[in-house]
């Protein structure tokens, strides 16, 4: 696909539940998301050239009922994975745990399309979280949230897990 005459409106983007079978695909992008996120973090490689993470926080998506995972599809393709959740904090919202497009899609509106179709799943009270050194991230969260919302969105630095992060807080109309 030519990124510069892509767009999603051009091709048919999936969020697609991820059942247990799925669970496989999703833990060998999350090395991906994890070393997209490294420049932000500080992370390091592990001595085999891996980025690791904690596989049990990613065993909630499968075990908890308050947990969703999906894939993100692209003309078929796994383009990416949106994992949703209840936020731990505060059982009344829904929070974008993690969310990753593989570079080939970036920039080509498959981010903004899985956005809407995540949190068109839930309609209710959403939480979005960034980190703040993430600054592509929140130009990302806040244009797709303004869309979504009309500019309708509540925006504060609070911290979660010991780190400052943007809270952006905004409500999808069932």
């Amino acid at each position: 696909m030519d990124k510069s005459k892509a767009d999603s409106k051009d091709f048919d983007v999936e969020l697609v539940p991820a059942g247990i079978e799925d669970k496989a695909i999703i833990e060998n992008l999350f090395h991906y998301y994890v070393y997209e996120m490294s420049d932000f973090l500080g992370l390091a490689p592990s001595d085999k050239g891996i980025f690791t993470y904690s596989a049990a926080k990613l065993n909630k998506y499968w075990e908890q009922d308050d947990h969703y995972p999906f894939l993100i599809r692209c003309m078929g393709e796994i383009a990416g994975f949106s994992l949703l959740r209840k936020y731990p904090a505060d059982s009344a919202l829904y929070d974008i745990g993690q969310f990753f497009i593989l570079r080939k899609y970036k920039g080509m509106g498959v981010g903004r399309r899985a956005f809407e179709l995540s949190v068109s799943t839930f309609p209710g009270q959403w939480l979005t979280r960034v980190l703040l050194e993430n600054k592509p991230a929140l130009a990302f969260w806040l244009s797709v949230i303004g869309q979504v919302t009309d500019n309708h969105f509540f925006r504060a630095i609070e911290t979660d897990e010991d780190l400052p992060m943007h809270f952006i807080r905004y409500d999808i109309a069932k």
